[in-house]
């Protein structure tokens, strides 16, 4: 019996054990392929990437004190503002209120006792290899590093304390969005040193962000253009049809020739509607105004993303938007003038569909000063999906920026606060303190700024947020939500089913630019914005727009001239001498045709030079000992003519103690 009762016995361990499934042998991520993701412009589609979370140095209140704020003291007087749990990795780190780059930082990785990472803020952002611009920079009052810092077990990032002066300064921001992998995943950690195969890596995708070098055709890509004539309050669509597939790039052209006046074309952007409808769905997935979609808020300003832009009058969308049996794109017309427009798509056919791809999504939302007491909700949907970014028009009405001082805050499936809490609008937009210049990168970006209206833009490659129910992402309008103001989105995001995209997009009248109360006095702020970011056709169409709004400028001549120039930095002197000399016989402004003059001796002779001077008290120029003019008035900056032989030179300036 015992025999038997024994061999029945093994009979069942047999049994059971070949019924068993294998252990999954856990994956381990590595360094380098966090790298490579930095490339990978797909990934921002797919629906099996790693949710972002953000740690921040927010107001625990609630309140606006969102400084100064670590997570605990350290060792030593130095605060620890981060404590993760692994295996995982950090994707951004963002930083600002320090004195100076001087302002150290140091990662603990796995309980060590000593840090991988110990540098300077201004080294761990831009300041040494392999932390470089474009990944790693200072810039807009801010630094920040995307390169990813993966941890197996844990890490922990430590700053040098602030609050130390009067005022609490410094007044220390931090943001760091961070990942957790899954149960069956491991992570090795930060190496302790690069190897040469790092740095090559490292070097490769700044290269490549530098060249901006994405969205080249795939060879089994196919390319339609069509032309839709849309009559005033009407529509027009165009299908493919012909099954599973990756819209790689949408290249809208309208054709706004045919209008004489400038704020006409403008007006255009708004109110063309461009809906797509994904897999015979009827309900559009994306419903934006036209310039809105592409990155043209209130008016085209021309500039490339990562995903969005435009460039001379086309408008383009590199968001890869996959479908599963075909796509639709209408353009709706809800203005009083006829448009036609050109579009360019180019299609990638899939052999079949597959779960991981998410559905293009694309939602426009618009609040305004009567929405005190609000904040401004850039999406708010139900559905199974992930958020990969907005841009974000902010006017305020109180002249002042105390609009910006508005937290961004996500909300994912049951939370009941917002899991994702940030420290201010320019924080959320890699920018500081109300930001300094206008500035395009490739994820996040200042299109323009101007006293006081604003555009910015983020796009989440590497950090987006995933949902499985709900979302809702808001932005404050100021503390408590008391500015007054205007706030106008396009959010971008994927589902994992075709659903009516979010949008509230008004009337048409109801979507008509704010009035730019100090557009006189901010004209020289916007060109110079444009020409910051290089687009000198925008500087010089804006020009007829401003003219055709103020038509009694008094500097309307100035700005003429400019035009020329644009068209002179464009094309060439050669073209533009003869419009030079067609405007000398229209300026009546003494400035303006000084200026025109300067302009026209400068190019006789390769020997002709102009040299400007500015001063706040009266100064004498003197060039090679001799005086070439003087400067007097504190409000203007004087321009000479001088003559440049080859060899060496002495300028010299004289002036009165002040």
């Amino acid at each position: 019996m015992r025999i038997i009762v024994a061999s029945t016995f093994a009979l069942v361990l047999l049994v059971n054990t070949a019924c068993r499934a294998p252990e999954p042998v856990p994956y381990t991520k590595t360094w380098h392929e966090l790298i490579d993701e930095l490339v990978n412009t797909d990934r921002i589609a797919r629906m099996d990437t790693r949710t972002a979370f953000l740690v921040s140095s927010t107001d625990p209140t609630g309140g606006n004190d969102d400084f100064n704020q670590p997570l605990r003291p350290g060792p030593d007087g130095w605060w620890v503002i981060a404590d993760l749990e692994g295996p995982g990795y950090i994707s951004r780190f963002w930083f600002t209120g320090a004195e100076d780059g001087s302002h150290r930082v140091r990662f603990y990785f796995d309980n060590e006792d000593e840090p991988r990472i110990d540098l300077t803020i201004g080294e761990f952002c831009g300041g040494m290899d392999p932390y470089r611009p474009p990944l790693a920079v200072y810039e807009n009052y801010c630094w920040y590093n995307l390169i990813p810092i993966p941890y197996e077990q844990r890490v922990i990032v430590m700053v040098e304390p602030g609050g130390h002066k009067p005022g609490n300064w410094p007044r220390l921001f931090h943001q760091i969005n961070y990942h957790t992998l899954g149960p069956n995943e491991n992570m090795a950690s930060f190496p302790r040193s690069f190897s040469d195969e790092d740095l090559a890596l490292i070097e490769s995708v700044r290269d490549t962000w530098a060249r901006a070098d994405f969205h080249q055709p795939k060879p089994n890509e196919s390319r339609f253009e069509a032309t839709l004539n849309l009559a005033p309050s009407s529509r027009a669509d165009w299908t493919y049809d012909e099954g599973a597939g990756i819209l790689r790039q949408l290249v809208l052209t309208p054709d706004l020739a045919a209008r004489s006046s400038a704020i006409s074309r403008e007006a255009a952007l708004r109110e063309v509607i461009v809906n797509i409808y994904w897999d015979g769905h009827d309900t559009p997935s994306v419903a934006v105004p036209l310039g809105d979609f592409f990155g043209a808020f209130w008016r085209r300003n021309r500039y490339r993303t990562l995903y969005i832009g435009s460039a001379g009058d086309d408008f383009i969308s590199d968001f890869p938007k996959p479908f599963a049996s075909s796509a639709r794109i209408e353009l709706v017309n809800e203005g009083n003038e006829a448009v036609d427009i050109d579009l360019a798509m180019r299609i990638e056919p899939l052999a079949e569909w597959a779960d991981h791809w998410g559905y293009f999504h694309s939602a426009w939302q618009r609040t305004t000063p009567n929405d005190v007491g609000r904040p401004h909700v850039t999406l708010s949907t139900s559905g199974t999906g992930k958020f990969v970014g907005c841009m974000l028009a902010v006017v305020s009405a109180n002249r002042s920026w105390w609009i910006l001082e508005a937290d961004e805050m996500i909300r994912v499936d049951d939370e009941r606060t917002p899991g994702w809490r940030g420290t201010g609008l320019e924080d959320y937009f890699n920018g500081g303190w109300y930001y300094q210049n206008a500035i395009i990168r490739l994820l996040a970006g200042i299109p323009f700024k101007m006293p006081f209206r604003v555009l910015q833009y983020r796009l989440h490659l590497m950090d987006p947020v995933h949902f499985n129910d709900s979302i809702d992402v808001t932005f404050e309008r100021g503390p408590l939500d008391e500015s007054r103001g205007w706030m106008e989105s396009t959010a971008y995001y994927y589902m994992a089913q075709p659903q009516a995209a979010a949008s509230a997009l008004l009337t048409p009248a109801e979507r008509t630019p704010p009035d730019d109360r100090f557009g006189e006095g901010t004209i020289m702020t916007e060109l110079n914005n444009m020409e910051r970011i290089g687009d000198y056709q925008g500087a010089h169409d804006l020009i007829d727009l401003f003219l055709e709004r103020y038509p009694q400028f008094p500097f309307a001549d100035t700005l003429r001239l400019r035009q020329v120039a644009y068209i002179e930095h464009r094309d060439g002197i050669e073209v533009a001498r003869p419009l030079y000399e067609s405007l000398r016989a229209q300026l009546t402004d003494t400035n303006a045709l000084a200026q025109l003059e300067d302009l026209l001796w400068f190019h006789e002779d390769d020997s002709h030079a102009l040299l400007s001077a500015y001063a706040n008290s009266p100064t004498a120029v003197f060039f090679n000992g001799q005086p070439v003019g003087s400067v007097r008035a504190a409000d203007e900056l004087s321009f000479f003519r001088v003559t440049i032989e080859p060899g060496r030179h002495a300028l010299a300036l004289q002036s009165r103690h002040h």
